[in-house]
């Protein structure tokens, strides 16, 4: 009789261990934390930063690792985004060669989240001591853009939004201010083909300016919205406008319209903050240039975001929460801006008198560049569907003359259903 007691106290025991595995699954809650680093741990950090970029990111690890000397984080640049979503895709196969932690747009990230392959940052960004610094104060669209059903995977990191480079010499000399909206810069872009004979503007990504677009019309681009939609057709048929009558122009073989703007074969274009450095390289001293917010009501928050793998011990998770978190303080982020023309990723940053005296022409603007930042869903197929978008846009500006918009979408619409199912 003792014993069948025994025996049932011991299966009531084993229940209730059972039961509560079963509820924590893959999450990480804040007993299995490790809140100090007190043996030497090594993390490694995949990333795609080159030239001034990687030598900013080097800095900064180094000076981590100074103040941690018991974390040894190892860099492993892997080229290009291209190659790094490539070795991500290929490694997740085999977790445990996955490195402690990467650099990922959200939308990468989205099939190893629903893997349990990812960390959930929110039990470490609410624990008492590993707390993280008023986390409210990093952008709300960055916030959001690293969310999956309400836990926070992601770290904002470098991150950027398209603005209106212009040739301030050239429209001062005209009498003509930089656009604020898709009407005006129409209008000043058809006054400069005219009194000049060149390219008055275009933009540097196709697919963001036909989903900003779709924003300003106050259509989403998700698998819900029907792109034969009348506001699809207006930002298709807008950019055609323009490149038939000279005033616009794609960026074509040259990639980026960093080199025409350079070269004065355009005036103003549309593309990322993030392309300063390129930007003073190609002017040099030909003509003063200028920057301002997106010429419309809403902007695309672009750039990646950091992540951490479940497959790393308990230890080299907490690390590389520290390090990004490190990453991600002001004083960091003030410095990460200025050397790389990424934006800071905190509001506070932003305002403070110390970037926006940085000599970075974009500084004094991203106040404003930032206040209708918007997010594109993370949602399965969301790369793809993009990524045809840009596609479809290049085929009807590649071939303005024999274009046909309708025939176009209807098959952008077919091509969408396979995507997205």
């Amino acid at each position: 009789m003792k014993f069948k007691r025994l025996l049932a106290l011991g299966l009531v025991f084993m229940s209730a261990a059972m039961v509560g595995c079963g509820s924590k699954g893959n999450d990480t809650s804040s007993a299995d934390i490790v809140t100090e680093i007190k043996e030497p741990v090594e993390i490694t950090f995949w990333h795609a930063m080159n030239g001034d970029l990687e030598k900013s990111l080097t800095s900064l690890t180094e000076k981590f690792m100074a103040e941690n000397p018991n974390i040894k984080v190892t860099l492993q640049n892997q080229s290009s985004y291209k190659d790094l979503q490539q070795k991500i895709t290929a490694t997740v196969a085999s977790p445990k060669d996955l490195p402690t932690m990467t650099q990922a747009y959200p939308d990468w990230m989205f099939n190893p989240i629903k893997d349990n392959l990812v960390t959930d940052l929110t039990p470490y960004i609410e624990n008492e001591t590993l707390k993280f610094d008023n986390y409210e104060d990093i952008l709300p669209s960055f916030r959001e853009a690293a969310k999956i059903d309400g836990k926070i995977y992601g770290m904002p990191f470098n991150k950027s939004t398209d603005v209106l480079w212009y040739n301030k010499t050239l429209l001062d000399e005209l009498g003509l201010k930089a656009p604020t909206n898709y009407e005006e810069l129409a209008q000043v872009s058809k006054t400069i083909k005219e009194k000049k004979g060149i390219a008055g503007a275009g933009f540097d990504s196709l697919n963001t300016y036909y989903t900003t677009f779709l924003k300003t019309e106050g259509k989403t681009f998700d698998s819900n919205f029907d792109v034969t939609d009348e506001a699809s057709a207006k930002a298709l048929n807008y950019y055609l406008e323009g490149v038939k009558e000279g005033y616009f122009r794609i960026a074509g073989t040259d990639n980026y319209l960093s080199g025409p703007f350079g070269n004065g074969a355009v005036a103003m274009y549309v593309g990322s903050n993030a392309g300063e450095n390129f930007v003073k390289q190609g002017v040099g001293d030909k003509f003063e240039v200028a920057a301002a917010p997106y010429p419309t009501s809403a902007s695309l928050q672009q750039g990646t975001d950091l992540y951490v793998f479940s497959s790393a011990t308990a230890e080299q998770k907490t690390a590389a929460y520290m390090f990004l978190k490190f990453l991600t303080t002001k004083e960091n982020q003030i410095t990460w801006a200025s050397q790389t023309g990424y934006m800071p990723v905190r509001q506070s940053a932003i305002d403070s008198e110390e970037y926006k005296k940085s000599g970075s022409l974009i500084a004094p603007i991203l106040s404003d560049a930032t206040k209708n930042l918007y997010t594109n869903p993370v949602v399965s197929g969301a790369d793809a569907a993009y990524r045809e978008a840009g596609t479809v846009m290049e085929t009807v500006l590649a071939n303005p003359n024999n274009a046909d918009v309708t025939k176009t979408l209807e098959g952008f619409k077919t091509t969408l259903k396979s995507i997205w199912e």
